[in-house]
């Protein structure tokens, strides 16, 4: 029987503890959850919140990983740094005081949790994008996007360098990773105790982003992207795109058609998948928060996580799921939100 099922006195301290530091961030998750459920009551529809199938999700694909790299990391560090005379005992050792702390576990379970209501509210209001504000704004952002790069589309410019099969999919599986590292590193700052001022900002800029960027902005902004652009009556300027992609498909695989069909097919039944949304680009916005935690954490991984954010704002472009400035507009989103979490966690933390 471990202490804290002894003492319960000690697991109910631990877990007010966890509570408190995640204050903010459960306040925000709880409001942002009452948000959704009163939108659901509005329209009368039932809620139906992706909480449980991301947490279940998460536990299956990124618990196990997660753990392994832990292990991984903390043999290394030992082994570089520590140097024991008994590396198994140190090492076994190392294993129950770090991995299974049981206040970092409890912490970041909570945190966790809380994340992981605010991305399924995410989920669940996407969807009615186009019943709160029907889609209008891809005509202007087309526009706009090709005043904005000296009257051609953005992915025009990028063609010379991304047109081949081979680049195509190597920007299309960097895009497909986005979403493994994005929730990996969720579930390393839930975890993270060195620095609760670093963890809470992200945790916060993470929730902030979803619920200004993905919900409230990406609702005022109703938009489809270059994908959809002809099959909603805005015009062809978008059909050179969508012809070279298909090509490129028939030589390399190019997973983004099938995602983007799935959505499509989604939106025309009411079933399944279909929240579709282009303005703001939430790929960008939280590759840019990752960019942002790891100058927090070291220099060397925010220029490389820089790096990663460059290469999804490109891949959003390419793959027609944006018009440019909806990256340059998520940028500034997480930037925004980052500056607006750091001054909450150091005033709450």
């Amino acid at each position: 029987m471990s202490d804290q099922t002894a003492n319960p006195s000690l697991s109910d301290s631990l877990t007010a503890k966890a509570l408190w530091q995640n204050r903010v961030l459960i306040t925000i998750a709880i409001l942002f959850t009452a948000v959704a459920y009163g939108i659901a009551q509005m329209t009368g529809s039932p809620f139906q919140s992706g909480t449980i199938g991301h947490i279940g999700l998460a536990a299956t694909l990124l618990g196990p990983t997660f753990l392994i790299f832990m292990m991984v990391h903390r043999f290394l560090y030992m082994a570089l740094f520590i140097r024991p005379k008994s590396p198994i005992r140190q090492f076994l050792s190392d294993i129950r005081t770090y991995c299974l702390d049981p206040d970092r576990l409890i912490t970041g379970l909570v945190a966790f949790l809380a994340t992981m209501t605010i991305v399924g509210s995410f989920i669940f209001l996407k969807d009615f994008i186009p019943v709160l504000n029907p889609f209008s704004w891809d005509p202007s952002f087309a526009a706009w996007d090709k005043a904005f790069h000296g009257g051609y589309h953005a992915y025009e410019l990028l063609l010379p360098v991304f047109g081949s099969p081979l680049a195509t999919t190597a920007l299309n599986a960097a895009y497909h990773f986005w979403f493994f590292l994005l929730f990996f590193t969720v579930y390393i700052v839930c975890l993270d105790k060195d620095n609760p001022v670093r963890r809470n900002t992200f945790l916060i800029s993470f929730g902030l982003a979803w619920i200004i960027g993905g919900t409230l902005l990406a609702t005022i902004f109703s938009s489809v992207g270059p994908v959809y652009y002809e099959a909603f009556g805005y015009g062809a300027d978008y059909v050179p795109l969508m012809e070279l992609l298909n090509t490129n498909h028939e030589v390399l695989p190019v997973w983004a058609l099938d995602v983007q069909r799935m959505l499509m097919e989604g939106y025309q039944s009411g079933e399944g998948s279909r929240g579709i949304s282009a303005m703001p680009s939430m790929h960008v916005t939280t590759s840019v928060l990752l960019a942002f935690y790891g100058f927090a954490w070291r220099r060397w991984a925010g220029w490389l996580l820089v790096a990663f954010a460059v290469i999804i704002q490109l891949g959003s472009v390419h793959l027609a799921w944006h018009y440019a400035i909806d990256g340059y507009f998520g940028a500034l989103i997480a930037a925004s939100c980052w500056y607006s979490a750091t001054w909450l966690s150091r005033r709450y933390s």
